[in-house]
């Protein structure tokens, strides 16, 4: 399946994280056997268009959910699109889901992801539908990306820095106490996943990242956040817990937020 055919199909991408993952990712299938071109390119998909709840979701939800078998070392990229078949309504849109199983050197394998029902109805992933469209070849050149020692000395001291909270920004407030975190800015959300709850009764979820004016980040699942990126409001919420991202940045977890 080629970059055009699939851009000409009149997908409406909902974020531009989204397309932006699909155009970087399907074209290094088309025309670099699915290989990062350079290190740096590997670096900016890995670290600004790749979602950390990606990098952290488990092999055996890959293959629950998706129908994608993922080892140890890959890490799964669902981008999302809807197409709208017909002219009335939400029932004629339904979501096209992608699948990029992405390593150390690039896009092993590429899937279209099965999908059932439409955006009236409820709809979710069909992992009894996802086909395989395109596998990496053996024996690629992958010389280039192979690090020198000095970066790689710099990478395990981020890595051991990250393990020990060593990182840039700080935590906000306790844990499980409700605050007023003060002026936050949306950094990007991401649809997650659409899972129906009842007949005809669906919960979407989001993935939503927040910084405050002092660069501090902060994750909340669950509902889209009513801001878009760049926007910013007054953001009150309870404290989830902290963490260490695998970037080395602490990282406030909230729920229930609330703006204003």
């Amino acid at each position: 399946m080629r970059l055009n055919e699939i851009l000409n199909e009149g997908l409406e991408w909902g974020n531009g994280l989204d397309k932006d993952q699909f155009m970087s990712l399907k074209g290094l299938v088309n025309k670099n056997n699915g290989v990062w071109k350079s290190q740096k390119q590997r670096w900016v998909v890995m670290n600004r268009l790749i979602p950390q709840h990606d990098k952290d979701r488990a092999p055996e939800m890959n293959e629950r959910f998706f129908g994608i078998r993922t080892e140890e070392g890959q890490v799964l990229v669902t981008p999302e699109a809807m197409a709208r078949w017909a002219e009335y309504g939400s029932r004629s849109m339904v979501p096209v889901r992608y699948g990029f199983v992405v390593d150390d050197y690039g896009v092993v394998e590429f899937y279209k992801i099965g999908n059932k029902g439409n955006m009236r109805d409820g709809a979710q992933p069909d992992p009894s539908k996802t086909k395989l469209e395109w596998t990496r070849p053996d024996n690629v050149d992958v010389e280039h990306l192979i690090p020198d020692p000095e970066e790689e000395r710099k990478r395990k001291k981020q890595k051991f820095m990250g393990e020990l909270g060593i990182g840039s920004g700080k935590y906000i407030g306790e844990e499980g106490k409700r605050l007023e975190i003060g002026e936050v800015e949306l950094d990007f959300k991401k649809h997650m996943d659409s899972v129906a709850v009842a007949y005809n009764v669906n919960y979407d979820k989001y993935w939503n990242v927040y910084k405050d004016s002092e660069g501090n980040v902060i994750y909340h699942n669950g509902k889209e956040s009513p801001m878009e990126k760049g926007q910013k409001a007054i953001m009150t919420a309870t404290v989830k817990k902290h963490l260490v991202s695998k970037k080395g940045e602490k990282v406030t977890v909230v729920k229930i937020p609330k703006f204003k």
